[in-house]
């Protein structure tokens, strides 16, 4: 049955937005492709570590080296700005995906706090992609790490002799004296105040008292170089995409460890535009796929009673407390391999089975005739004539909303942005982790979509999470990288919340994009934080 309440965009906006997003996406894609279709791509594998090498045809073989290594919870693709300025220009550029991280199937060591340990298997990984430059006739070699990266890399350096250069990018790593490592550049950006200081700081060592940004201090000769960037209007992730930062990398090592032939004018990578509109390309083009999305039965309404309010609240507020205690008391370490992202999967499991509890109260309530009139006042998948033909149509529609996004978001940030395509190790973890995060994601589009929801029930229900999360950060402090990545789950959240409220007022039904969120997030989380042994 057509539901009434879903806004209809006619034939006239759904044509415009199919073409319109055909266009942005073409666009888009196109824009990203370019800068590396110039270049030459090389993948290995050292045993069972991914390296890509990435050079400019015309770069000489003892052209100088650059070994770059990402973050915590990231792979080589989001170094690939970095890497695809420095291949233009004439570096020769090498890439990995650290153990427990991207195509990597090699569990990480250690947990959050085995910061030793850690650094002994991740410094290995760089030994073996250093051997590899050697072995192709570099002579001169700088690095370049972020996050977790830029600890990595110093330390490395300090090690090992014979590096030229260090690109500390949102510097962790604090013990840094006024020549070592050698010839350093510290780029933070200037909306994560937290690693400010450690950039002060190595301003300050190489300048012997109170050091500013943007001054270079010592000299290159005798390695003792030093300057502190802060990228304008960036954090944590935006600092690798940030021009600003790819122009004083690329200085940096050009004075460090200048190419024979340096081109007049240098690539500086910019990708983030584009990559914007590719996904809004995507977001358009699910306009005419909830199109073809099965009409299962009208939406419930939404004439909840102030009584059933009181009940609402309170099962929109008490889970968010309860979650975070539970996740201190019981550990996921022992039976799920995956840093951060077993903790954080628990933590949506326990919210959503206790939100599940004040649903069903919810529901029970809502059959009262004193409370609303109407099975329609139900969600639909809970009236007492659900047919298993609707299920299974139910099930089709999240299989076909699931399927479009891991295409038309997950290839293209799988390609220029993050690993988003699990090695076959991953799978079980995907599967738990989806198993996990299902009841959340149930219990949250029938607390927002049915008939006692207030307004802004979605946005209010995000919020709590929110605050929810921030506590089991409080708690634990394994958990603060969830701070760093919190855009993300906003971004996540405005999308893909989005998208489930245009299926739900077109279907009817909220399992749809309950299943279909899950699924998507769960893949999500599941294929980002690293596994560890």
């Amino acid at each position: 049955m057509k539901n009434p309440s879903a806004p209809r965009l006619g034939h006239v906006g759904i044509w415009l937005a199919t073409v319109l997003g055909i266009a942005a996406m073409a666009g888009g894609l196109m824009q990203l492709w370019l800068p590396h279709q110039q270049l030459h791509t090389e993948q290995l594998r050292l045993g069972t570590l991914p390296v890509r090498m990435v050079t400019d045809p015309r770069t000489d073989a003892d052209a100088p080296a650059v070994l770059i290594a990402h973050g915590f919870a990231a792979s080589h693709q989001i170094m690939l700005p970095f890497a695809v300025t420095l291949a233009h220009a004439g570096y020769r550029v090498y890439l990995l995906d650290f153990p427990g991280h991207g195509q990597n199937p090699t569990p990480l060591r250690g947990d959050m706090t085995d910061r030793e340990g850690r650094h002994r298997q991740l410094r290995t990984a760089l030994d073996e992609v250093m051997a590899l430059a050697r072995t192709r006739g570099a002579t001169e070699i700088g690095l370049l790490g972020h996050s977790m990266g830029s600890e990595v890399v110093v330390r490395y350096a300090q090690e090992h002799p014979g590096i030229t250069a260090v690109v500390g990018v949102s510097l962790v790593y604090g013990e840094i004296s006024a020549t070592s490592p050698p010839n350093l550049l510290v780029i933070t950006g200037a909306l994560e105040p937290g690693l400010h200081p450690l950039a002060q700081h190595v301003a300050d060592t190489a300048a012997g008292g109170s050091g500013t940004r943007d001054t270079t201090y010592g000299n290159f000769v005798d390695g003792t170089a030093r300057r502190v960037v802060f990228a304008p209007g960036v954090e944590h992730i935006g600092v690798l995409f940030s021009p600003i930062s790819m122009a004083r990398a690329l200085a940096w090592f050009q004075q460090a460890m200048p190419v024979a032939s340096p081109t007049p004018e240098p690539y500086l990578d910019n990708r983030a535009p584009w990559l914007g509109m590719t996904l809004l390309g995507a977001s358009l083009l699910f306009l005419p796929l909830a199109q073809i999305i099965a009409r299962l039965r009208p939406a419930p309404c939404r004439d909840a009673r102030p009584a059933l309010r009181h009940w609402w609240w309170g099962t929109a507020l008490v889970p968010a407390l309860i979650a975070p205690i539970a996740v201190r008391l019981f550990p996921t370490g022992d039976w799920l391999p995956i840093l951060v992202g077993g903790p954080l999967a628990l933590h949506f499991a326990v919210y959503g089975l206790t939100t599940l509890i004040g649903v069903g109260v919810l529901v029970r309530r809502s059959q009262q005739p004193s409370t609303v009139s109407g099975s329609a006042a139900l969600p639909v998948l809970l009236q007492p004539d659900r047919r298993w033909r609707d299920l299974l149509v139910i099930s089709a529609a999240a299989l076909l909303i699931i399927g479009y996004v891991l295409l038309s978001f997950g290839l293209p940030i799988h390609t220029f942005v993050l690993n988003y395509v699990p090695p076959v190790t991953r799978l079980p973890t995907v599967a738990a982790i989806i198993a996990l995060m299902l009841p959340y994601f149930l219990a949250d589009e029938w607390l927002t979509r049915g008939p006692w929801a207030p307004r802004g029930a979605y946005v209010i229900t995000k919020l709590v999470l929110i605050a929810s999360l921030a506590l089991a950060i409080a708690l634990n402090a394994q958990l603060f990288f969830l701070v760093l990545i919190a855009p993300l789950f906003g971004a996540y959240f405005l999308i893909y919340g989005l998208f489930s409220w245009i299926v739900f007022q077109r279907a009817g039904t909220p399992l749809i994009g309950a299943l279909s969120n899950s699924v998507i997030f769960a893949w999500i989380v599941a294929v980002t934080f690293p596994l560890v042994r």
